[in-house]
């Protein structure tokens, strides 16, 4: 029997020494849309607070964050315009053709977000993407 070895090497990256830690100045629930004054930024020189600042306002936060404790991009997304179970208007278009129907919506989302949806009236699941309007627009 024979035995094969692998040597697997590893590749060490520099990474900037200092990156800007954003904290919550008061503790923030999940669903909540952040505002300036929520957050503190502590940046070194050549960061920019308002580029980072960008990042984190006017997101929803898609779990608490308590006062003092550092938050990661990972915890913030898009404010949720469409919630699950909820009936939802989809519009269809094709070229000229625009067709609406009623639907229900399966999962929920922000602008953006593609989510499945059951027409109401063939109970067929599709997917959609969500409009800023909150309206569904069905893919084919």
């Amino acid at each position: 029997m024979k035995y094969v070895y692998l040597t697997l090497g590893f590749v060490l990256l520099a990474a900037p020494a200092s990156a800007a830690t954003v904290i919550a100045n008061e503790t923030l629930q999940r669903g909540d849309i952040i505002q300036a004054e929520d957050l503190t930024i502590k940046a070194s020189a050549n960061e920019n607070q308002e580029d980072i600042l960008g990042a984190y306002l006017g997101k929803q936060l898609k779990r608490t964050v308590y006062a003092g404790y550092k938050l990661n991009p990972a915890f913030v997304g898009n404010p949720i315009l469409v919630k699950r179970n909820s009936r939802v208007n989809m519009i269809y278009r094709f070229g000229r053709l625009e067709i609406n129907a009623w639907g229900r919506a399966l999962d929920e989302g922000g602008e953006g977000d593609v989510i499945s949806i059951m027409n109401l009236e063939s109970r067929k699941r599709i997917q959609g993407t969500i409009l800023p309007s909150g309206i569904i627009e069905v893919h084919t």
